[in-house]
């Protein structure tokens, strides 16, 4: 089995003593790349030292809404900087949060456009969070996909990072163009209607992710969560779908890859 986690955060403390063995586990469990995602200046600066260094590592880069009322003009401007560079393979993790609102809602939705247009000048995709924001997001992504060079390509111009609205909002992104993930998360009793995104949109469009340190599986809840678990969620949405979790792995994978403008192919990974 060969697996991809597209969203992960381990440029945290909590993964400072461990570091290599977290990287080894998880490729002793088939994964073959891991997207470290930066949420604010200082994340963004280790997601980039880290995958220099690890070639199972890419960067991305971006401000979470938490952090938007933080945001600055020559902080936006350095993530220009950083998105340009070809090692990053996606802008992100920037998004809409109203549920914690940590931010004024305006703000992050001025510093979510702003990051937007930096992705379509850099022609990265955007890993995007979304919570108690699920429709609100979709004028900001529709403007945004129709200008995104990607979209006029074969590559998706995002992804919905551990997406928590409903099939019919997931329909919504899938139609512009947007990939769903899926994260360990989908192991819980309460998920019902993410199962049931796994299980109804087509798995072409489908890519999973740990989210760690956050969002363990069912059974390591209260623990640290890390890449080598990705694959709970692989079994997961092999269950839902009544597939193997070998084609789940693989399919997703080649979704990773073609999101994210990687060398791992569907062939490869089905090899």
């Amino acid at each position: 089995m060969m697996l991809f986690d597209t969203h992960s955060h381990i440029q945290e403390e909590s993964f400072r003593d461990d570091f290599e063995q977290v990287l080894r586990r998880a490729e002793a469990a088939g994964v073959v790349g891991i997207t470290v995602c930066g949420y604010d200046a200082a994340s963004n600066l280790d997601a980039l030292r880290l995958s220099e260094k690890q070639p199972l590592l890419s960067p991305a880069v971006g401000f979470h809404p938490h952090d938007a009322k933080d945001v600055s003009a020559s902080m936006l401007r350095e993530l220009e900087a950083q998105a340009m560079l070809e090692q990053v393979v996606a802008v992100g993790e920037i998004g809409l949060d109203f549920y914690r609102d940590h931010s004024p809602q305006d703000v992050q939705r001025r510093v979510l456009d702003a990051q937007l247009e930096i992705a379509v000048r850099a022609g990265k995709p955007v890993s995007v969070h979304s919570r108690g924001a699920e429709s609100d997001l979709l004028p900001h992504l529709e403007e945004y996909a129709r200008h995104s060079p990607l979209s006029r390509s074969a590559r998706p111009p995002g992804v919905m990072h551990c997406f928590g609205g409903t099939l019919e909002q997931a329909q919504r992104y899938v139609d512009l163009g947007f990939l769903i993930s899926i994260a360990c998360s989908v192991t819980y009793p309460k998920s019902d209607e993410t199962r049931r995104i796994a299980a109804e949109l087509p798995l072409s469009v489908l890519v999973l992710e740990t989210d760690s340190p956050y969002l363990p599986p069912q059974g390591m809840r209260g623990q640290r969560n890390e890449p080598s678990r990705v694959g709970a969620a692989a079994q997961a949405v092999a269950q839902a779908r009544g597939l193997s979790p070998d084609r789940v792995a693989a399919e997703t994978t080649s979704n990773a890859a073609r999101l994210f403008g990687l060398p791992v192919t569907a062939t490869a990974v089905a090899s």
